[in-house]
């Protein structure tokens, strides 16, 4: 996907929340590898573990965010899981500053407001998750 085959509503999500540079970055990691940029700045990779597990959720997540996945409901992030969102963009800088939890009969959005810890650029993003029980929202909640 590219950027001029997004709409105009979409484009200028993109241009606003500066999710561009987000992306750059996910390129620059699928790219190099996630050894090779263990040491970057740009992200947070240091004294993180990475499983094989973690490795498919980064592929996923890398491929999602080129192709300009989270912007919106309809360009949700999909098959990430709400722990496995945050893993992911916890790798690039990013914390959660608000939460917003919408179900549906069949899933849940989780709406979040991302905030990077270095730039403190914000960006909304949305993530289409399995429906979440409410057991499963009330730890969440706790963690906040």
């Amino acid at each position: 996907m590219e950027f001029k085959d997004l709409s105009e509503k979409e484009q200028n999500l993109v241009i606003a929340s500066k999710y561009n540079l987000l992306r750059d970055n996910a390129i620059f990691l699928k790219n190099k590898g996630i050894e090779a940029c263990r040491d970057d700045d740009r992200f947070d990779l240091k004294g993180m573990k990475i499983t094989d597990d973690a490795i498919e959720l980064i592929e996923s997540g890398i491929k999602q965010l080129i192709d300009y996945r989270g912007l919106s409901f309809d360009r949700s992030f999909e098959d990430l899981t709400v722990g496995g969102f945050y893993y992911f963009m916890y790798m690039f800088r990013f914390e959660r500053r608000r939460q917003l939890a919408t179900d549906f009969k069949t899933y849940t959005m989780d709406s979040m407001l991302m905030k990077n810890s270095v730039t403190g650029d914000e960006m909304w993003l949305a993530n289409k998750v399995a429906k979440i029980s409410d057991e499963e929202i009330e730890k969440f909640k706790k963690k906040e």
